[in-house]
């Protein structure tokens, strides 16, 4: 059964207020570009501080798209787009974040791909800076295409950690349904702090989903992130996420934990040398990322892994 939207465009935010039309405006004109297209935007205001709500609201005045604004008083990125999907009407779901801009051919790119599936695909793209004056953080821009199937045993090979990003992934309806809700456990706001993304993507790797990378989706992330000091600490975020994950995952399947290995290794060399191989700009090594992991696990084990994993329903 067909859904009457084709597309949804989910968008989770809080206290954006200077950032969220932008966003906003650069999915317009995506989907605009690929029109004619059954398609709305969904937006979660995550219990915002600021006027965001009301910029949201003035904007989809204007839109020629529909404009659903929701609001997800809960905590946590997970928890919002938990809320996302009780309300998207789409067949296909697409995800970014308020501090992104979609390049005006994504949607057109995002369509083409999905067309041409035989079976259940979650898809990411590249994500370029939206300010060269940020860190050069949390982008993707590999020119190759990269794909992960359990099947294949894909990810002894290439880490899954990190590949996909939630600011641009997008899959078919039927994986959530296959899936279920995002695990409110991880991602920011969270017990965790961060990983909502990759949790996913892990579930979707165990239940044989093929995961994708194509470099011609693009998405451009206006971070903000300029010191050192804010790149370490995201990094740090990113680590402890990761070293839940594979506290979570490592009896599932081994090999989704390999880079925690591959860390360890690089680490002692790092140590043996004295000398920071990973991200020595922002003051983060590979030694730093075991500890984090360390941490991460410990979280999980201790304070996550006893509270269910909410359910959307």
């Amino acid at each position: 059964m067909m859904c009457a939207v084709d597309l949804s465009v989910i968008v989770a935010t809080r206290n954006r207020v200077d950032s969220i039309a932008g966003c906003l405006k650069s999915i317009a004109s995506a989907l605009s570009n690929a029109s004619p297209i059954a398609a709305e935007i969904v937006v979660v205001d995550n219990g915002s501080e600021d006027n965001t709500s009301a910029v949201v609201k003035r904007w989809a005045a204007t839109c020629a798209f529909p404009v659903r604004l929701l609001i997800e008083p809960r905590k946590g990125y997970s928890a919002a787009l938990n809320c996302a999907l009780r309300a998207a009407q789409g067949r296909l779901l697409a995800f970014t974040d308020d501090d992104c801009r979609m390049s005006k051919n994504y949607v057109n790119e995002l369509l083409r791909h999905y067309t041409h599936d035989t079976g259940l695909v979650v898809r990411g793209g590249r994500i370029e800076l939206g300010d060269s004056a940020d860190l050069p953080l949390t982008i993707k821009t590999d020119p190759v295409p990269m794909r992960w199937y359990r099947q294949m045993n894909s990810a002894r090979h290439l880490s899954l950690c990190g590949q996909i990003q939630g600011c641009n992934m997008a899959m078919p309806r039927r994986v959530v349904e296959l899936l279920g809700s995002f695990d409110e456990r991880f991602g920011p706001g969270s017990i965790i702090g961060s990983g909502g993304d990759s949790d996913y993507l892990f579930r979707a790797y165990l239940a044989d989903v093929i995961i994708e990378y194509v470099p011609d989706m693009t998405m451009f992330h206006c971070h903000g992130r300029k010191q050192s000091s804010e790149g370490n600490a995201l990094m740090r975020r990113y680590s402890v996420a990761n070293g839940a994950l594979f506290a979570k995952y490592f009896l599932k399947d081994p090999n989704l934990c390999r880079l925690f290995a591959w860390d360890i290794k690089s680490a002692i060399k790092e140590i043996v040398s004295r000398n920071n191989t990973f991200l020595p700009v922002i003051g983060f090594s590979h030694k730093d990322k075991v500890v984090c992991g360390v941490v991460g696990a410990m979280r999980y084990l201790t304070k996550a892994r006893s509270k269910p994993m909410q359910v959307a329903e």
